[in-house]
C-alpha cells in the first residue's frame, strides 16, 4: 500500500533536480542566465560624422554554452554593433533602421561579455531594449534552426543612471 506522503516526497525531490538543474546551468547561480548591464556614459559616439551621447551596455553570458547572436555596422558609432530592439512604454516596437552588413551567427563564449553603445535617441522616456539571441544547440552552419526559440534579454531606460549635461 502507498503511503499518502509518498507522491509529495517524490513530487519535492523532482523539484529539487529540477531547482539544480537551472543552477548547474549558470556561471554565477547569482546572475541570471543571459543578461544585459550599463557600463558607462560616453560623451560622443566615436564617429564624428554622428556625434551623441550614448550609453555603453553589456551582454553577460553566464551559461555552460556559447551564444549568438546578429551583429550590423553601424554609423551612429562607427563600428560593428550588436541588434537591437527598442519597446516603447506602449508596447509598440520602434522601428531602427541596419545597413548594408548584417551578420548572424557571432558568438559570445561561456563567462564573456559585449559591450556596445546605444546612443541616447534610442532610450526614449520608459522604454527598453532587448537583445535577442540564440543557445549553441539552436544554431546550425551559423544560422538559426527553423523555427526554435529566440531569447531575449532586457534593458529597461529607467534603470540608466541620469544622464551627464
Amino acid at each position: 500500500m502507498l503511503s499518502p506522503t509518498r507522491p509529495l516526497l517524490i513530487g519535492f525531490s523532482l523539484a529539487l533536480v529540477a531547482a539544480n538543474a537551472t543552477v548547474a546551468q549558470k556561471l554565477n547561480p547569482k546572475r541570471p542566465s543571459v543578461y544585459l548591464t550599463f557600463k558607462d556614459f560616453v560623451a560622443k559616439t566615436p564617429d564624428p560624422a554622428y556625434l551623441s551621447q550614448g550609453a555603453r551596455l553589456a551582454l553577460h553570458n553566464n551559461t555552460r554554452w556559447p551564444i549568438y547572436y546578429t551583429g550590423h555596422y553601424d554609423p551612429t558609432v562607427a563600428g560593428e554593433q550588436i541588434i537591437y530592439i527598442i519597446e516603447l512604454a506602449n508596447g509598440q516596437r520602434d522601428p531602427r533602421t541596419y545597413v548594408d552588413v548584417v551578420r548572424s551567427g557571432i558568438k559570445i563564449m561561456p563567462d564573456k561579455s559585449l559591450v556596445f553603445t546605444v546612443p541616447r535617441g534610442d532610450f526614449p522616456k520608459d522604454s527598453q531594449i532587448y537583445v535577442e539571441f540564440n543557445f549553441s544547440w539552436e544554431e546550425r552552419d551559423g544560422d538559426t534552426v527553423r523555427d526554435e526559440t529566440v531569447h531575449r534579454a532586457y534593458f529597461l531606460s529607467s534603470d540608466l543612471p541620469p544622464w551627464p549635461k
